[in-house]
């Protein structure tokens, strides 16, 4: 039997290292964060929101921010399983930043330690074992990413990798349950390395396990249903959540959050002796160098085990010979294409015509693949299922994902359809998931293992053996090695009324950089729901309230005062012009309820409002400035059909409705599906019972808070509601602007008028 203190003295050896490399955290745990104050304070708020709300019910699925947006929590990573350590420590009296920190430096320690046991399990070696461990727990992409605590949480995939491993060898059912336990404990913590390490382990049971063997593959397969199913509530209702909201990722979203081939030698400025390399690719996603010692020492072993192979038969070099000369030849056009342009060839009837590099160059690539699976080692490798063959190549196809649908070097696209695009046409991947960059994380996995097992299968005497290791070891921490940690302070919470009750709780100014993040942290403090928010997703209303501020549009406020008071903080030192201040005191109702030399602390009341619930009334007929229009597609319940003004909002443009017979209106209702941004930003609306004589304005003002409110209700078609509210039958309905933008258009994609 194994000892496990060699285990025990490696994580303590592993958790100094954290605690030097990150130096002087270790001495500043209750009062600041490392990396900077946007996503450590978002991870803060979500550990201690955890900490303090029954996961999985309604009010922990609203979560704290957004507010009163609902199931806000589905906007970003839950961080369920690092709350598995910062739960307890808030309980024991820990503060939310403290317990952060604490979670922080264990990732180190914990991520170093799986994959030492990893690298024990293939090799039963601690020196090779200690290499992977340090390699992967200090790959420079970590400290890339320092400020992503859910992507520092990589810990659970080495444990599943090594609990596979003995399966194969000795077929215990107790291997295979730790399998499905490190599965679903890592869904816990990153919800993006359970996608990609599903990848991952689909490449190991195509590597080691045979056709013939169908019953390990069915043993794996249930393992990882059942950790799915265990996680499956909280996958429902982020899908659940995220098509309430419309939520998806474009392709030319995920293309900006992908690696860049450049981005192999590209590390984090916070590096000692990498940092310079940050200039390559200065956006942190594209910071993805596994760090130069554990590439040198796979290399090591790749050439040894092609060294080692068997010389090749005759019928597959001949094979190889011809794949070489495609790959050569296709090279060719795609230097040709590179050097003369576009260029069009005939020959005997047949055209060639060449237009980009991108295309000749995949063909290039799949025919060296080709040529590459016929050499002896590879094919040697596959009949015995090489442990280190297998984590070469994996590492390689990682890495390969990482650059996205459609990989490039410093922004040429060099790939056409890459892996990564057949990938997205999975739903988790198409819809949900933005950055293939983190692909790397798996992709310093394996390359750390690949490294640990071409360590150990160096034929070296115990004395160059140490040397080696030694010299290895110093490498991989040298590459890791953290020159300066910048580590910032949380500003004090504001001054909180004395005799104000209120709801939720918005700082201002708004969306000025960090400030929303700050604003999440402060919840951690006084307990309310914030309406600031900043998240991987944005609901639709919260890029309406951006886009209405910026109008210093005051109606915002009436959306966010329902049904509870709500307090406005406005830190005066960052609205020297006033403008925050004026945009507050055009609310009447606004009163001041605290402050101090910093802040000034307003309470805003809610709207009385009179509710107007009847049926729709028939639309006979509509015209606008330029006659009449098609009042069917006013009514049609598509989103598709709309009607909008003909250029930017103009003073007088109007939409008029004929109701075809006297009817009582209490309210108008129109959706502008998704399109905010297009909303009246100012409207009168006048009855009339024969269209020339028209009412006074029933409602005349900005519709931002109506169209914020409408963004609450049903952010998918977003109904704006005007009141009206008239004592009289009227036939007519005239909406008409008085106010203009030069953005644009208003557009209407349904209309209601209601009756009482």
């Amino acid at each position: 039997m194994v000892k496990r203190h060699p285990f025990l003295i490696a994580f303590l050896c592993y958790s100094a290292l954290a605690a030097v490399i990150t130096f002087p955290l270790v001495l500043h745990l209750n009062t600041k964060v490392p990396a900077d104050l946007g996503d450590p304070l978002l991870s803060t708020a979500i550990l201690w929101w955890n900490a303090h709300v029954l996961p999985l019910t309604e009010r922990w699925w609203n979560g704290f921010a957004f507010a009163p947006a609902t199931g806000t929590l589905a906007f970003s990573d839950h961080r369920l399983g690092l709350s598995l350590i910062a739960s307890p420590l808030q309980w024991l009296g820990a503060s939310p930043l403290t317990a952060y920190n604490i979670v922080l430096l264990l990732t180190f320690p914990l991520c170093a330690l799986a994959a030492h046991v990893l690298g024990f399990t293939l090799t039963g070696r601690h020196d090779a074992a200690s290499i992977c461990g340090l390699a992967y727990g200090f790959n420079p992409f970590r400290i890339a990413h320092l400020s992503h605590l859910e992507l520092l949480a990589g810990f659970a995939m080495p444990i599943a990798l090594a609990s596979l491993h003995m399966y194969l060898r000795d077929r215990r059912t107790r291997w295979i349950v730790a399998f499905a336990v490190a599965l679903f404990v890592q869904g816990l913590c990153a919800t993006y390395y359970l996608v990609f390490f599903a990848v991952f382990l689909a490449l190991w049971v195509i590597w080691f396990v045979r056709p013939r063997e169908w019953r390990t593959a069915m043993v794996v397969g249930v393992a990882s249903v059942a950790a799915a199913a265990a996680l499956l509530p909280i996958a429902v209702e982020y899908v659940r959540i995220h098509h309430y909201y419309g939520f998806t990722r474009s392709l030319t979203e995920v293309e900006t959050f992908s690696a860049d081939v450049s981005s192999l030698w590209t590390a984090s400025p916070f590096l000692r002796f990498w940092g310079w390399t940050t200039h390559f690719n200065p956006a942190g996603e594209r910071q993805t160098f596994p760090g130069l010692t554990i590439v040198v020492v796979a290399a090591i072993g790749a050439v040894a085990a092609f060294r080692r192979a068997r010389p090749a038969a005759k019928r597959k070099s001949a094979v190889r010979v011809v794949l070489i000369v495609a790959t050569c030849l296709f090279a060719g056009v795609a230097l040709s294409y590179d050097m003369f342009g576009r260029w069009r060839i005939t020959l005997a009837g047949a055209r060639l015509l060449v237009t980009d590099d991108y295309k000749p160059l995949s063909l290039a690539l799949i025919a060296l693949v080709a040529a590459l699976a016929t050499l002896p080692s590879v094919t040697a490798a596959w009949r015995r299922r090489s442990e280190l063959g297998f984590y070469l190549i994996a590492a390689a196809f990682l890495f390969l994902c990482s650059f996205g649908p459609s990989p490039s070097i410093f922004g040429h696209q060099i790939l056409y359809r890459a892996p990564y695009a057949w990938l997205r046409a999975l739903p988790v991947l198409g819809e949900g998931i933005r950055a293939p960059a983190r692909f790397t994380m798996p992709a310093a996995l394996a390359l750390a293992v690949a490294a640990a097992l071409a360590f150990d299968r160096l034929s070296l005497t115990p004395a160059r053996r140490r040397v080696f290791a030694a010299v290895a070891i110093a490498g991989v921490i040298a590459d890791g090695w953290v020159g300066h940690l910048p580590l910032h302070t949380p500003s004090a919470l504001w001054p909180a009324p004395a005799a104000f009750e209120f709801g939720p709780v918005l700082e201002l100014p708004f969306d000025t950089g960090l400030s929303d993040f700050q604003a999440m942290y402060n919840a951690t403090f006084h307990g309310h729901p914030v309406v600031n928010g900043s998240s991987g997703f944005f609901p639709p209303h919260f890029l309406a309230m951006r886009f209405a501020f910026d109008d210093h549009d005051a109606t915002v406020f009436d959306a966010l005062a329902q049904p509870r008071p709500l307090l406005v903080a406005l830190r005066t030192d960052d609205d020297r012009d006033g403008i925050w201040e004026r945009i507050v005191n055009k609310v009447g109702r606004a009163q001041l309820v605290a402050g101090d030399e910093h802040w000034k602390i307003f309470g805003i009341p809610p709207v009385q409002e009179v509710a107007c619930r009847g049926g729709a009334v028939p639309i006979a007929s509509a015209k606008d400035g330029s006659g009449p229009v098609d009042a069917s597609m006013l009514q049609d319940g598509s989103l598709s059909t709309d009607w909008r003004t003909h250029g930017p909002q103009r003073p007088d443009d109007m939409l008029v409705v004929d109701l075809g017979r006297p009817s009582r209106v209490c309210a108008v209702s129109m959706s502008v599906g998704d399109a905010w941004s297009t909303y009246p930003r100012g409207l009168e609306v006048a009855t009339s019972s024969d269209g020339s004589r028209w009412s006074a304005p029933f409602f005349n003002g900005s519709t931002a808070g109506l169209m914020i409110r409408g963004a609450l209700d049903d952010p998918r078609h977003i109904w704006i509601t005007v009141p009206v509210h008239s004592d009289v039958d009227a036939r007519f309905v005239r909406l008409r602007l008085n106010a203009s933008t030069d953005a644009t258009p208003w557009e209407i994609a349904e209309l209601r008028v209601v009756g009482p």
